[in-house]
Order: structure tokens, then sequence, then C-alpha cells
């Protein structure tokens, strides 16, 4: 590596632990590699994360619910998505961070990005990032909500590490860097549910943390990582909720209905979406309104607002049919027929054959929605439940 550029890089590394206030415990490798080796990589570790039945099984039921085109390939589209959008990442695994390379002078933009990825390395060495990682797969809207604050963190230390040691001409440099980057057509051929997952972490997950280290300081922030982790996207989109502990509310589907439903059927796919995921669902084909430095307005977001809780499961036939019960619980009856009157306005325009209901046997106002491959799968389901239509 080019003396001049390593020396760069280690200035910064020198300057992070103070600006984070978490001293280093151990040296931080790191190395470049270039986009082909990045996204070779992202498809090895990908598979390794997620096996690829279950990769496909979340690729249908995301169809299912209109938040992907009937003809998307859900890998390629992750591997489009994060192999052009990367520029660095460190990988707790090897206690070393990648700096991708590009055709481009190292930079003030560069010299920022180190700071984030070094940031991750100190989090790690404090407070195991891999062993406090939410790693059941059926948990992902837990597992966003840890992410968001592990990316805002990053994103704040970063953010104050620049304050503090680029020139104001450094800075603009920066910044006009990254509007260009918003640009990428990459994105802009993204579906909304896959992009709303990319850049939640460095804006609602950075507004997150820039609240509690307003509040409390890099305390506060280290408990958001360690002792006092979000337990949901709901908490990172709205601190307040965290700050005063309102916890998930646990849901789950009715028991199993594979053997109502006949034989040759399994349970292939569960999954807890969260408010974040369901913001997306209910903006369906509107677009969210989006201004630099501002946090993103997503339409009908107001009818999720009062989630609760919710537990989605899908089951399928060999022969091609499927069915899909999806349990929400909400905070307030208002709130539960708020979200009711807008899946009302979704459900026809969706494929196959649905129905919404009141869920029975549960204490907090619940939905059950259910969508299935036909007629006759959807009323088995609905019998199987014992929730009427509505």
């Amino acid at each position: 590596m080019d003396p001049a550029l390593a020396q760069q890089i280690d200035a910064v590394i020198a300057q992070v632990p103070l600006v984070r206030q978490l001293d280093p415990l151990a040296p931080v490798p790191y190395e470049f590699i270039t986009r082909e080796q990045f996204r070779d990589d992202l498809i090895e570790l990908q598979f390794e994360e997620v096996p690829e039945e279950r990769l496909r099984a979340e690729e249908r039921v995301l169809k299912r619910l209109g938040l992907l085109p009937d003809d998307a390939d859900l890998l390629q589209l992750l591997v489009d998505l994060y192999g052009s959008g990367v520029a660095a990442f460190y990988r707790p695994d090897t206690k070393r961070f990648y700096i991708i390379e590009r055709d481009q002078p190292f930079g003030p933009g560069d010299r920022i990005i180190v700071a984030h990825e070094y940031t991750h390395a100190l989090q790690d060495q404090h407070f195991d990032l891999d062993g406090t990682r939410v790693k059941d797969l059926s948990e992902g809207d837990a597992a966003l909500a840890q992410l968001g604050a592990i990316e805002g963190d990053a994103t704040l230390t970063m953010q104050l590490w620049m304050l503090g040691h680029l020139t104001l001409q450094e800075q603009l440099e920066a910044f006009f860097e990254s509007l260009g980057q918003l640009n990428d057509p990459t994105l802009a051929n993204i579906p909304p549910i896959l992009r709303r997952q990319l850049e939640y972490p460095y804006g609602e997950g950075f507004a997150f943390i820039q609240e509690l280290h307003s509040r409390g300081g890099f305390d506060a922030v280290d408990a958001a990582l360690s002792t006092a982790i979000p337990a949901s996207t709901e908490h990172v989109l709205h601190p307040e909720k965290y700050l005063a502990n309102e916890a998930p509310v646990e849901v789950g589907v009715s028991g199993d209905p594979t053997p109502a439903l006949g034989d040759g059927w399994s349970d292939t796919y569960e999954q807890t979406l969260g408010e974040l995921l369901m913001q997306v669902w209910v903006a369906a084909d509107e677009a969210p309104t989006s201004t630099p430095g501002l946090p993103v307005t997503w339409p009908h977001a107001e009818s999720v607002a009062g989630w609760g809780g919710d537990r989605l499961a899908m089951y399928e036939h060999p022969d091609g049919r499927w069915a899909i019960q999806w349990v929400t619980a909400w905070d307030s009856e208002s709130d539960r027929v708020e979200f009711s009157n807008r899946a009302s306005e979704i459900l026809p325009t969706l494929g196959g054959f649905s129905t919404l209901g009141p869920m029975p046997s549960t204490s907090a106002p619940a939905l059950v929605l259910m969508i299935a491959s036909d007629a006759a799968t959807l009323a088995a389901l609905r019998d199987y439940v014992g929730s009427p239509a509505t």
C-alpha cells in the first residue's frame, strides 16, 4: 500500500476512539479489495447467513404481498444493491475492515468512510457484534432494529469526526460526492422494500442514536448496543417508545393449519415484518418523498404507526397452491381500524384470494389477514383460524 495512503487511514484510526469515547482493545487490520472480490464474498456470505431455500421462500412471500415484481430475482437484486452501493465494510469474523477500490483519488469522503468502519471495529471489541446479533432468520424486525442502532452509532461518530477533523472545503467535497451517489441508476431500479432496508439504518437509525446521544451521551448509545438493544423497528422509528420501554406485543399465528389444508402441505416461511416494512406495504404503489438531510415520508405511514406486533406464516403445497396467514396486533382499537381500512384497499390489488377479519382469542386489538392461491384453500384456512371475513 502507498505509505501516504496508509498514513491517512492510520490518522483517522488514531482519532476516532476519542470521538467515540471507546478505547481500542486490539489493532484492527484493513485492506483494499476489488469490487469483484466483494461481490463474490457477498454471495458466499449471503448463503452462509441465509440458505437459498429460505431466500427463495422469502422471494415468494414478497411477491404474493405485492412487494416484489413477479419476475424479480431476490438474490440478484441483493447482489446488485449491495454489490454496487457499498464502499467499505467491517467483518466481525475476521476482525478487520475492507475498503473497496475505485478509480478515484482517496479523498475526504473515503476518510469519513474509514471513520465509520473503524467505529464498527470499536463496537465489536466492546459489545461483541456477532455474539449479540439477532440470528433467528424469522425475527427480521428485531434484526433490523439492532442494525439501526449499530449503523446509527457509526454514522453519528463519523459525522462528529468529520466536523472535528475536516476543513469546511473537505466537508463540502464529501457532501457533493454523497449527493451524486443518490443518483446511482442501480438504486433507481431497486424495489422500495429492499431500498428501504438499505437506507433506514443510516437515516432513521442515525436519528434514533442522535436522540439518545442528546439525552445521555455515549453512555446511552452504549446501552442501545449492549444492555438495552431496541427490540423492534418501532423503537428506532419512534425513540420515545424506546425510552418508554414500550415492548412489542407477542403475536403468533393460530397454530399449524397444514393438516386442515390437506395432505402434502408444509409451513415454509415465518417472519415478523415490523412497522418499518409495513410502512412500505401500506404505501403500495405510491412513492415516498425525500429531501436530503430530512427523514423520508412514506404515504399512509400513519396507518401502521400504532403497530404493536405481527407474525406472518406461509404454507405451501408441492402442486403450487399456497396460503399466507398474517396476524397483526395494535396499540388501540382505533389503530386496528385504521390499518384494516388501508389493508382493505390493498388486498384487491394482490394476486390470489384474500380476506381480513378480527383475530379471535387475543387480548390486544388484532387482525388476521389471509391470502391464498385459490378460493378453496382460503376457505379452509379461514375455517381453521375461525376469523369471520370483513
